[in-house]
């Protein structure tokens, strides 16, 4: 299996599943190739963003594939305090920080639902500002979510926005864990994909680095040390 392959496969079988990652990781392309490889298996897609997380996500990715639109029609939206989000016409709006509140109505619009992937978003911007509110806000979340039966929870999280106590809890809660990173290399740069925690025990630990094309994602394996 591709990299790729692993992280869909983990979604399906070990939820919630967690993508680390940083600026120039271009998560929001991984998002989007999982979003398609996973959309046949689910009766529904959700996306809970916060903060206009999922308006810049698909702002971005109409730049590169011009087949985003029609691969995303059929999303149901949840937007935590829009702005720019609102001209989306979500399906829910919740204009409210309060970590019970949200989950409240989450659980109330979602409760009992199977067979749904999850996608969420924006969660490391709520982080930013409301810090002490993550440890309420993330089980809250991902509890919720899990309630139906055969349902896929994929999260992404900015971990160099945050100390490393915050970064350890966020992982706590979540059974699969995808690593993006981007380091140097002399006078230049790759993205590197690393698995963290899966079900795959063979690729947990492994890393790839990856080149972003119009075509999709180039992986290639990366050098185990000796």
């Amino acid at each position: 299996m591709d990299p790729l392959e692993i992280m869909a496969m983990s979604t399906r079988q070990l939820s919630p599943t967690l993508i680390s990652h940083e600026i120039g990781s271009d998560v929001e392309v991984i998002i989007y190739h999982l979003i398609k490889m996973l959309q046949p298996d689910y009766e529904k897609v959700v996306v809970i963003s916060f903060n206009d997380a999922y308006y810049s996500v698909v702002k971005y990715l109409r730049a590169v594939y011009p087949d985003v639109d029609a691969t995303l029609k059929n999303v149901v939206l949840v937007s935590i305090n829009p702005l720019v989000e609102e001209s989306m016409n979500p399906d829910l709006i919740l204009r409210t920080s309060d970590p019970e509140i949200i989950g409240g109505r989450i659980r109330a619009a979602f409760s009992g639902m199977s067979n749904v992937l999850y996608i969420v978003l924006g969660l490391d911007i709520y982080g930013v500002r409301r810090t002490r509110d993550l440890p309420v806000m993330i089980p809250a979340i991902t509890k919720t979510l899990s309630l139906g039966g055969n349902n896929g929870i994929l999260m992404a999280f900015n971990v160099k926005l945050f100390p490393e106590n915050i970064v350890e809890l966020v992982n706590s809660f979540s059974l699969s864990v995808f690593r993006l990173s981007v380091k140097v290399e002399g006078e230049s740069l790759k993205r590197v994909l690393t698995v963290v925690r899966s079900p795959f025990l063979e690729y947990n630990l492994k890393s790839w680095s990856y080149m972003v094309t119009k075509g999709g994602l180039i992986f290639t394996p990366e050098k185990e040390p000796y």
